[in-house]
């Protein structure tokens, strides 16, 4: 088989910057601050699982 005449191009892995709660827990402590203080600059959101109270409509 030939080989290809122009490279193959692949997209660019985007930068995950919304983390579960249960994300955080397997990371290692170096990565886990830098997560944590970049939640806490505001450039990475935390997931926010808490239960939601119904609203009532009558």
């Amino acid at each position: 088989m030939p080989r290809r005449k122009e490279p193959i191009e692949y997209a660019d892995v985007p930068v995950k910057d919304c983390w579960h709660p249960f994300g955080l827990q397997g990371l290692n402590p170096q990565k886990f601050a830098f997560v944590i203080s970049m939640i806490i600059d505001g450039k990475y959101e935390l997931l926010d699982l808490r239960k939601k109270e119904a609203v009532k409509t009558s």
